[in-house]
């Protein structure tokens, strides 16, 4: 499916994203970056939706807020969420790895759904019970993944565009 005017179901959205989207970032001078996180503290910016689709790139951030775009596009309820090594809005250790994940939950049927794309390890559509249940799931592999490290995880409303890594973690902070 190349043109979202022609998504209907949630599926249909995480096979448009599947078949259309890379993992990958544009840094703040316009240098694609794909599958590496190497200076992603540094030089990450959010992109438009309109970059997303021209640029077939995004984050975990960029295609959250993508699928959150697609979803709303048809009206199937959905919810972004930020799980993550809690940092300061001060904190300024550029050459750490990051320790976040978005994600993004939808609602259909009484039951809800996790679509997962930005995590190639993970991929697809998982259904779940209660939102409850999805986001201990969710959050419980991040915290393994992370040493056992807490991941406190915040519903977010939007992306900023062109912000940096640390500024969408100040707003994380702050939602």
């Amino acid at each position: 499916m190349e043109n979202i005017m022609e998504l209907k179901t949630a599926e249909d959205v995480y096979k448009f994203i599947d078949a259309n989207i890379e993992y990958g970032w544009i840094d703040c001078y316009g240098n694609k970056h794909l599958n590496t996180m190497k200076e992603f503290r540094r030089i990450y910016r959010t992109m438009s939706i309109e970059e997303i689709l021209e640029n077939k790139i995004g984050t975990c951030i960029d295609q959250v807020n993508l699928m959150n775009y697609l979803l709303n596009k048809i009206n199937v309820k959905n919810k972004m969420f930020c799980c993550r090594i809690f940092e300061p809005d001060n904190y300024g250790n550029l050459e750490e790895e990051e320790h976040m994940h978005c994600f993004i939950l939808y609602y259909e049927n009484g039951k809800v759904y996790h679509m997962e794309h930005p995590n190639f390890e993970k991929k697809g559509i998982f259904e779940y019970n209660s939102e409850e249940e999805a986001i201990k799931t969710i959050v419980d592999y991040y915290i393994k993944l992370r040493g056992g490290k807490d991941s406190p995880t915040k519903e977010f409303f939007e992306v900023p565009v062109g912000i940096s890594f640390k500024e969408f973690n100040k707003y994380i902070n702050h939602v």
